[in-house]
C-alpha cells in the first residue's frame, strides 16, 4: 500500500487548525445550503447529523483520541453507501483520495470506514473536494474545525502533503 507518512515537524504544524474553530450550533442553514459537506471523525459525523446536517461523505474510524468506541447509532444508521479503507496511524493512504473522488462523482451519500486511523483524512478531503465545499473535522483540544475549500486552502494543504514522506506500508 502506497502511503504518505507524517513527519514530526509536520505533526507539530498540524496541531494548528487549518480552518475556523466553531460548533455546529453556530452554523446557519444558509451557510451550508447547496454546498458539498464532508465530515471527518466519529464525533464530527455524529454532531453534524444530530444538528440536521447530512454530509455527502462521512469518514470515521471508531476511535476518539485513539480509544476504541462504538460507531454512534446516528452514523451507523445513516443511509449511505460504504467504502472500507485501511489507513495506518500517522499516515495517509493514497487509496483514500480515489475513494473520495469516486464518492464525490456519485449521486449517493457515502460513509468511508477507516480501518486504522482517519486523523489525516481531512487533508485528503480538502485536496479532493471541489471549491466551495465545506470540510468539518475535530481538532484535539480545540473543537470542531470548519474549512471552506478554496484555492488558497487547497494550496496550503498540497504544500503540507508535499512535505510528507512517501513510503510503502505493509499491513
Amino acid at each position: 500500500m502506497h502511503v504518505l507518512k507524517l513527519t514530526e515537524k509536520l505533526r507539530k504544524e498540524l496541531k494548528r487548525p487549518i480552518g475556523e474553530v466553531t460548533n455546529f450550533e453556530e452554523i446557519s442553514k444558509n451557510e451550508i445550503k447547496n454546498k458539498i459537506i464532508i465530515c471527518v471523525g466519529d464525533k464530527t459525523c455524529e454532531l453534524a447529523l444530530k444538528n440536521k446536517i447530512t454530509p455527502e461523505i462521512c469518514i470515521y474510524d471508531s476511535l476518539i483520541s485513539r480509544k476504541k468506541i462504538k460507531v454512534p447509532g446516528i452514523v451507523k444508521d445513516l443511509d449511505a453507501r460504504e467504502i472500507h479503507i485501511k489507513n495506518p496511524p500517522g499516515h495517509l493512504n493514497l487509496e483514500l483520495f480515489d475513494a473520495l473522488s469516486s464518492a464525490l462523482k456519485s449521486e449517493s451519500n457515502f460513509k468511508i470506514v477507516v480501518d486504522g486511523e482517519e486523523d489525516l483524512a481531512a487533508l485528503a478531503a480538502i485536496t479532493v473536494a471541489p471549491k466551495n465545499s465545506i470540510v468539518f473535522y475535530g481538532q484535539p483540544g480545540e473543537g470542531l474545525v470548519k474549512v471552506c475549500v478554496d484555492e488558497k486552502i487547497k494550496g496550503e494543504v498540497e504544500g503540507i502533503m508535499k512535505r510528507m514522506e512517501e513510503v510503502d506500508f505493509q499491513d
